[in-house]
């Protein structure tokens, strides 16, 4: 024993690997310094609670030169035995608080946002059957979940959302508008759990406009999308066309399974677990869309999806493969001049689901009746109103074969005109286009 100083501590040997040295001071009791065999000098302090035939306690009380110097550690050994004749315990406090933070800790993982997010996901999109799951997917991963990484759902404020979706934002209006709706129905799920007790988003406006959903691709155009989908390998190719014949959302085509076609009668029924409306749905598919899913099939029996990279699961990508296709239809434009005259460079803005609204309003342009358009699109619409939701329960099935197949004759047409660069018989055969008759002389 020597009293601890500056030049005592540093004169002390480094013990062999494995062994440590103790120099106890001689002014006060139970103070020390211990030397590690890597050369680490650490001030320590032993003491006892409740007299002379209790265990004795030892607290670490810092490192020599980071920050403590032997004066500074003196002085701390000082306040910490003033503290033990005062009835404390800082062995015992160190333990309480170091148990303190390993249940914060705990809580804090079990509030993490990003875990409570998949529970979400999980309960509530995917077990409850929702059809948007791979919509809900992609926002979550892409945009929502990155956004907050790391926060718990208590630190996530106000003020954390909005930058997020102007963040968002910057690269996609809809984008920032789509993680608007699910985070909002998220933190709705989380209040109904007891999980919060308010909503971030509370008052908070979705970011954005939404675009008005009025957009009818003109014939030309329809066979604009036709001729730029044949540039695309497949799946991909055949998925857009198969779009544009039959008039099916993107998420019930792109979901489409060998075991729903019955190709012997050309049939495609569309099981109500994968229908908007919870109804089964069949559709006779026109003769164009059955020579392209019996390419797709080679001529061999097959399971699973019909559009797949991997044979096991559904195409996803669509964005990615949307601007491929828009990359198509740029080059068409640039070949054909005529198109380019009318069109410009590029389509006007438009998304995938016009191509459905396009199908309706060119079949009502044919003169087919609009229940026969409600009934290939599988909407409600008034065939469900009053007495003849009720009692009218007829399925329209030979009247969906022939529209759907009136209309891929006209695509198909049309394609084959626009390919030989012969617009103006594209235009013509377009039964929307406006004639203006002359009254008699």
């Amino acid at each position: 024993m020597t009293r601890i100083t500056k030049s005592s501590v540093e004169a002390l040997d480094v013990p062999p690997p494995g062994g440590r040295t103790v120099l106890w001071d001689a002014e006060v009791k139970g103070f020390g310094v211990r030397v590690s065999s890597g050369g680490d000098r650490t001030y320590v302090l032993r003491y006892q609670v409740g007299g002379r035939d209790q265990k004795q306690r030892q607290v670490t009380i810092g490192r020599h030169g980071s920050p403590f110097t032997a004066d500074q550690a003196r002085r701390r050994a000082l306040e910490i035995l003033a503290s033990v004749r005062s009835g404390a315990d800082p062995m015992a406090d160190r333990e309480r608080a170091r148990e303190e933070k390993a249940s914060q800790d705990a809580l804090r993982v079990e509030r993490m946002f990003d875990g409570l997010a998949d529970q979400w996901l999980e309960r509530h999109v995917r077990g409850g059957g929702l059809r948007s799951l791979k919509d809900v997917e992609g926002v979550l991963e892409r945009d929502i979940k990155p956004a907050f990484k790391g926060l718990t759902v208590d630190e996530i404020t106000r003020t954390k959302v909005n930058e997020a979706l102007d963040v968002v934002g910057e690269r996609s209006k809809a984008a920032a508008n789509k993680m608007h709706k699910w985070l909002r129905q998220m933190f709705n799920w989380f209040i109904e759990r007891g999980i919060v007790e308010h909503s971030p988003l509370d008052r908070i406006r979705r970011p954005h406009a939404e675009p008005s959903r009025s957009r009818v691709l003109s014939l030309l155009e329809i066979a604009i999308v036709w001729l730029a989908a044949g540039g695309l390998p497949d799946p991909y190719r055949s998925f857009y066309r198969l779009l544009i014949l039959s008039g099916q959302r993107l998420r019930e085509v792109a979901g489409m399974s060998w075991t729903e076609l019955d190709l012997t009668v050309a049939e495609w029924l569309l099981p109500a677990g994968r229908t908007k409306n919870g109804n089964d749905h069949l559709l006779h598919l026109p003769i164009h869309a059955i020579t392209i899913l019996e390419t797709l099939r080679g001529g061999t029996s097959k399971t699973g999806p019909v559009f797949t990279t991997d044979g096991r699961v559904p195409i996803a990508g669509f964005s990615k493969s949307k601007m491929a296709l828009d990359d198509q239809i740029a080059s068409i434009l640039a070949n054909i001049p005529d198109a380019a005259v009318r069109i410009g460079a590029a389509l006007p803005h438009w998304v995938v689901h016009d191509l459905r609204r396009s199908l309706a309003t060119g079949c009502q342009s044919m003169s087919i009746p609009m229940e026969v358009v409600e009934a290939v699109l599988n909407q409600v619409g008034t065939r469900k109103a009053g007495v003849r939701g009720i009692y009218q329960l007829y399925d329209y099935f030979d009247e969906k074969a022939e529209a759907l197949q009136r209309w891929a004759d006209l695509v198909t047409r049309a394609a084959a005109a626009l390919a030989k660069g012969d617009v103006e018989a594209l235009v013509s055969m377009d039964p929307a286009r406006k004639v203006r008759r002359r009254l008699p002389q």
